[in-house]
Order: C-alpha cells, then sequence, then structure tokens
C-alpha cells in the first residue's frame, strides 16, 4: 500500500520534471492515464460535426491530447533515465508502432543497478 501511495505522489507532484527516475509502477500509471485519455479523445473525434454544436469536441480533443503530453513525456525521460539509457530516446514515441513496442518494453525493463 506504500508503494502505491508513493507512485501516487510522484505522479501528482512531479508529472512534469524531466529530471530524476520513475520506477515500473509510476511509469505504467502515466501510460494507463494516457492511454485512457487517448481513447476518450478518439471518442470525441467520431462525434464531430462541423454543422452543429458538436464542433465543440474539437476543442476538448485538443484540451486532452495537450494535457497528456507533458506528463507522459517527462514519465518516459525519467524512466529512460531509471533503466540507464540515455533520454535522447524519448523520439521513439512519435513512431506509431515502434512507440507502442516501445512503452511495453519500459513497462517491463528492469532498473540498472548503479555502480559507485
Amino acid at each position: 500500500m506504500k508503494k502505491i501511495i508513493k507512485h501516487l505522489k510522484n505522479v501528482i507532484f512531479f508529472y512534469s520534471s524531466f529530471s530524476g527516475k520513475a520506477g515500473r509502477g509510476e511509469f505504467i500509471i502515466y501510460s494507463a492515464i494516457a492511454t485512457l485519455l487517448g481513447f476518450l479523445a478518439l471518442n470525441l473525434h467520431k462525434n464531430i460535426n462541423l454543422n452543429n454544436e458538436k464542433v465543440l469536441n474539437f476543442f476538448y480533443i485538443c484540451f486532452i491530447i495537450l494535457f497528456a503530453f507533458i506528463p507522459y513525456q517527462a514519465a518516459t525521460a525519467r524512466r529512460l533515465n531509471d533503466i540507464g539509457i540515455k533520454p535522447s530516446w524519448i523520439i521513439l514515441n512519435f513512431i506509431p508502432i515502434i512507440g507502442t513496442l516501445f512503452k511495453i518494453y519500459l513497462c517491463f525493463e528492469n532498473r540498472k543497478k548503479q555502480t559507485n
């Protein structure tokens, strides 16, 4: 229970920090939230009709995408730091199929041991 509370605290307070490290649990929480928000945006996109009031859905889609983008990229950069990979590999998130495989890899990769 303490680990879950720790992960939720990190999600709330460090959502836009690109420095530091993010464990597997924290990254999975961010991935789940980003995926759910993506499905919500796709559902709203189906209902867009430029001839009536549902054009407001376009605004909601943009808002959802902006709301989920920075925290997910920050969590990915922190997860890459945690497993010992350069954060510049975050660019793989922007390639459609490879990005999904990359997300799965980050969810299952173990933390690298620090040698000091």
